[in-house]
């Protein structure tokens, strides 16, 4: 087939969103699929990570002009705001102007100049099938679009989802809670396929759209195995535990999670278990400022080493090297983590609920640390067993080759690539 594929995270944006695209589109094109992809020209640099990754060889790539980026100006307009209501004892709980203006998100800007050039490309390269990669959800109003002016089969794949129940963190309001149930509600009557990226996800949407059940489909992000090292290297000669990319809502204070990794250190460190010279916490992503100040607060400053992000190749290496992966999640979805962390080998620290990722871990990873409560005496446990173990070399390794069987992103296209054979007539 010939699929078109909207795709706002893509080479030269580096974030983890592009990566999953990148793959199907890699993948598409070795099994004999002609993938064209319609991306961003004028990405949000406030909010996008810019590389100098190319897009995969033989895939051909089209970049379309955003008209406007709005997550700058409304930060900026609901920074004006709330100084002017500042006199007044006036604080503005959240950036209204977002909800007034960026809808589905602060990336509908893109919508516009999208639609025409997919319309082009659908009918100058004989487009069998639309494909649309989520988020942001502006694009799902493309493919909308698209599949309405040109009757093409269309698939969406929600990387995240647009509606989330029951999450603590994420208080949307109900006005805007609205339109984007209303969204949502459009995408899984209209789309032909509706993939999701966890069975959990898969579940909840099938208890809300029942009739649904036959176009609703569980795709997980997987591992790309181009980016395994041939050699192990050596671990660091301190006991390293690493964490990658955002450490979510760590400036909430009811987050027992990341109050017992903490607090974890600092209960070892106080009881001269661990020091500056035999353990080190690795921390590569946003928001330093916030885990700096955590370990200020509980005196561990000399054991937390904070690095902004660094090259995707490099961070492997530096988890190839280190003796535990700390994980932490956010149900119903699975952090990209889980997926890099078995393939090399690592450990989990996983401070999670009971769940998918739970039974994950279990089965493909016999040395991890799987803790669902919120004790910090039970991490601190976790990590002095996993000390001696590593001394007395006798950590398990992951299994490796039955994971990928299932969670390598060849096979998980080669999985796509059936449910679309399956469910759309070429």
């Amino acid at each position: 087939m010939n699929i078109l594929m909207l795709c706002y995270y893509f080479p030269p944006i580096s974030d983890v969103g592009s990566k999953r695209s990148v793959a199907f589109s890699t993948y598409f094109n070795k099994y004999g699929w002609k993938p064209f992809v319609i991306s961003v020209k004028n990405p949000d640099k406030n909010y996008c990570s810019i590389g100098n990754e190319p897009p995969p060889e033989g895939v051909r790539v089209e970049y379309s002009y955003c008209i406007a980026n709005l997550y700058k100006f409304v930060g900026q307009l609901n920074g004006v705001f709330s100084r002017l209501l500042k006199p007044f004892n006036i604080t503005l709980k959240r950036n209204y102007f977002y909800d007034l203006f960026c809808i589905p998100d602060h990336f509908c800007g893109w919508i516009p100049l999208t639609i025409t050039k997919g319309i082009g490309i659908i009918r100058k390269c004989n487009i069998d099938v639309i494909y649309v990669s989520c988020s942001p959800f502006s694009s799902s109003i493309i493919g909308l679009v698209l599949k309405f002016l040109t009757r093409k089969p269309l698939i969406i794949d929600f990387r995240d989802p647009l509606v989330i129940k029951n999450v603590p963190y994420l208080k949307t309001p109900l006005i805007r809670n609205s339109i984007n149930i209303f969204i949502e509600d459009l995408i899984l009557k209209y789309s032909d396929i509706f993939v999701v990226t966890t069975e959990e996800l898969r579940k909840a949407y099938l208890e809300r759209y029942p009739l649904k059940e036959r176009k609703i489909f569980t795709v997980h992000n997987g591992f790309d195995i181009s980016y395994l090292i041939a050699q192990k290297p050596d671990k660091f000669k301190k006991f390293s535990i690493i964490y990658i990319g955002q450490f979510y809502f760590c400036d909430n204070r009811n987050d027992k999670y990341t109050d017992a990794f903490f607090q974890s250190i600092s209960l070892l460190k106080s009881n001269g278990k661990i020091n500056a010279d035999n353990f080190q916490f690795l921390y590569f992503g946003d928001g330093i400022e916030r885990i700096e100040r955590i370990a200020r607060d509980l005196d561990i400053e000399d054991l937390v080493i904070c690095s902004e992000r660094k090259p995707y190749k490099d961070i492997l290496e530096f988890l190839s090297k280190s003796h535990l992966q700390l994980l932490r999640i956010i149900k119903p979805m699975i952090s990209t983590k889980l997926y890099e962390g078995i393939p090399f080998d690592i450990p989990f620290l996983a401070t999670i609920p009971h769940g998918e990722v739970e039974e994950i871990i279990s089965k493909y990873s016999p040395a991890s640390y799987v803790i669902t409560e919120s004790s910090a005496s039970k991490v601190a446990d976790a990590i002095l067993d996993a000390i001696g173990k590593y001394r007395c070399n006798q950590i398990k390794g992951n299994y490796i080759e039955e994971f990928l069987s299932i969670y390598s992103r060849e096979n998980l296209t080669r999985k796509l690539i059936r449910i679309i054979d399956d469910n759309i007539e070429s």
